[in-house]
C-alpha cells in the first residue's frame, strides 16, 4: 500500500527538492504545506491525512518543534511518525524535538538514502505499534495491560520505540533506560560498513546471551549504540545488569579485524534512572550521555544526571 507523506516547510524551493527526493525513493503521494499554521489547521480539521510527517525545524510563526508538540496533542495524530528536517545539529534543539514527540531527524542537505532508511524505520514503527494494539484488543487486555505483558526482547530500533509507546502511561515513570556504547572502533571512514555490521552483530550476540527479565526491552539502536529499557527499575538492578553486559564484552576480547591497534573492544553504560521522565525523554538523555562519553577502554558505568 502506498504511503501518504505530509511535508511542512516554509520554503517553496525546499518543498520542490523534498518532492523530488521522495519521488526518487518511491513516495509519490505527498501533501505539501508552506505554512505551519495552515498545516496545523488541516490536521486539526481532518482536511489532511497522512502516514508520516516531515517537519522543517526553522519556520515562521510556529517553529517545527512547537508544531510537532501541537500535532502530538491532536486526536488521531499521537502515533503518526514525525521526522524533523534541520540544518541544526545542536543537542538542545534535538532534545526539545524529541521531547515534543519527534521520532527521528535528518540534517539538511539530506542524503536521500539516509532519508529513505529513516522513513522506512519510522513506518515500520507505526506498523509494529498498530499490530501490538490490535493484538492487545483481540486479547481484551485494554489499557490495564502490565508492562510485563506488553514488552518483549526486540532486536531493532522500530520495535524498541513501539514497545516504549505501548507501556501504559501510569507505568512510564518507573522505566529505567540504559544506553550502551562500543569503544575502540576506528573512525567511520577507516572501517567498512560491513565490518561495523559484523562487529555489532557479534556484540549483540554477546549481550543477547545475558539473562534478562522477560519484560525488559533490548535493541541495537544504531551505529555503536545499544539500548535497554527496564520496567520498575532500581539503581542496584540497573547497575548489576550493566555490569553483566560490560563484562560479557570484556570477556570476549573482541578486536577490529585488520586494525593496527588490536586493542579489545569495550562497552560503557549510561544509566537513566526512573525520574518522572517520559521514555522518549529519558532515551534522549541517555543517548546524549553515551555519545559524550570519552573513548576510554575501562568500560565505565555512569548515572546520567536527569534534566527536565
Amino acid at each position: 500500500m502506498a504511503h501518504r507523506i505530509i511535508s511542512v516547510d516554509d520554503s517553496d524551493i525546499a518543498q520542490e527538492y523534498i518532492r523530488a527526493a521522495l519521488s526518487d525513493i518511491g513516495y509519490e503521494d505527498v501533501v505539501s504545506f508552506v505554512s505551519p499554521t495552515e498545516a496545523l489547521e488541516a490536521l486539526t480539521t481532518g482536511k489532511a491525512s497522512g502516514d508520516l510527517i516531515l517537519l522543517d525545524v526553522m519556520m515562521p510563526d510556529i517553529d517545527g518543534v512547537e508544531l510537532c508538540a501541537r500535532i502530538r496533542s491532536l486526536s488521531g495524530w499521537a502515533d503518526t511518525p514525525i521526522i524533523m528536517l534541520t540544518s541544526r545539529t545542536d543537542m538542545d534543539t534535538l532534545h526539545h524535538a524529541f521531547l515534543a514527540g519527534a521520532n527521528d531527524y535528518v540534517t539538511k542537505p539530506f542524503n536521500r538514502i539516509e532519508l529513505q532508511a529513516r522513513m522506512r524505520s519510522c513506518l515500520r514503527l507505526k506498523t509494529e505499534l498498530d499490530r501490538r494494539r490490535a493484538t492487545s484488543h483481540r486479547r481484551d487486555r485494554g489499557a490495564s495491560t502490565a508492562p510485563a505483558e506488553m514488552a518483549e526482547v526486540l532486536g531493532n530500533k522500530a520495535g524498541y520505540q513501539a514497545a516504549l509507546l505501548a507501556i501504559p502511561p501510569a507505568a512510564q515513570d518507573r522505566v529505567g533506560q540504559t544506553v550502551f556504547r562500543i569503544h575502540g572502533l576506528p573512525e567511520a571512514a577507516d572501517l567498512p560498513a560491513a565490518d561495523v555490521a559484523d562487529i555489532c552483530r557479534s556484540i549483540g550476540g554477546l549481550l543477547g546471551a545475558v539473562p534478562l527479565p522477560a519484560r525488559d526491552i533490548f535493541c541495537h539502536w544504531e551505529g555503536d549504540l545499544f539500548c535497554l529499557a527496564t520496567p520498575d527499575a532500581t539503581e542496584a538492578g540497573m547497575r548489576a545488569t550493566a555490569r553483566s553486559f560490560v563484562e560479557a564484552v570484556a570477556g570476549a576480547s573482541l578486536t577490529v579485524r585488520d586494525s593496527w591497534a588490536k586493542q579489545p573492544l569495550t562497552l560503557s553504560a549510561a544509566l537513566v534512572l526512573p525520574a518522572g521522565l517520559s521514555p522518549a525523554a529519558a532515551l534522549v538523555q541517555g543517548i546524549k550521555a553515551a555519545e559524550a562519553s570519552g573513548d576510554a577502554s575501562e568500560g565505565g558505568i555512569q548515572i546520567v544526571p536527569v534534566t527536565t
